[in-house]
């Protein structure tokens, strides 16, 4: 049997569109996470300035990415100060899309 090789872990599981979208929120929570942490806020200060719950904070950093949608994390985002830019592949590529991320205003 050959090694099979798969572009994130959701693509060894899941067909094709459901794994991109899995991987692409899960890279998303894990940008969001680590720049919580960076800014040294408690879970509640990060709600607060996100405008959710606690609870929904807990859930983003345990990596609960079923609850969420690729809008509530790009309105985190945007929270955050962050502006975001997709560049999706040719139709003939299997590509994942890539996502590009910068910092819009100090925050």
């Amino acid at each position: 049997m050959a090694i099979q090789f798969f572009d994130s872990p959701f693509h060894a599981t899941h067909d094709s569109e459901v794994a991109s979208k899995k991987a692409l929120k899960m890279e998303l929570s894990i940008f969001i996470t680590d720049y919580i942490k960076t800014l040294g806020l408690k879970q509640s200060e990060a709600a607060a300035r996100l405008g959710v719950t606690q609870s929904r904070v807990s859930e983003l950093t345990t990596g609960k990415i079923e609850k969420f949608t690729i809008d509530a994390m790009m309105d985190m985002l945007d929270k955050l100060g962050f502006r975001t830019t997709f560049t999706l592949p040719s139709n003939d590529g299997g590509a994942l899309p890539l996502i590009v991320i910068s910092q819009a205003n100090a925050c």
